[in-house]
């Protein structure tokens, strides 16, 4: 999830000016296929974050992830993607098998 606004043209774009707020939030999916809105999620909403990637682990090697971002966002939004994107999830994952919550924020 990343902390964003939206313009009327449909694009995504990051709320501060240089640096993306991200942020990793757990979820997972109903038998339909559809993202369980959870708690966190709806807090982080509330505070102005909107989900722009979702993770899922590879079944055949949990230690791989596949990201994949959606659709509209701004050129600043897939660039902090790319770069904080994936050691965000991965500091996530390690603390969910931690026992920790995995919420993350960059």
């Amino acid at each position: 999830m990343a902390e964003v606004f939206e313009h009327d043209s449909g694009e995504i774009t990051s709320a501060s000016e240089g640096d993306a707020r991200l942020t990793y939030c757990h979820t997972t999916e109903s038998e339909a296929n559809m993202l369980i809105v959870t708690p966190q999620m709806r807090q982080l909403g509330d505070a102005g974050y909107l989900p722009i990637a979702i993770a899922r682990i590879d079944p055949e090697d949990p230690s791989r992830f596949f990201l994949f971002s959606l659709n509209g966002l701004s050129e600043g939004l897939r660039v902090a993607l790319e770069n904080q994107g994936c050691d965000l999830i991965r500091g996530a994952f390690a603390r969910l098998t931690d026992g920790q919550d995995g919420a993350a924020e960059e």
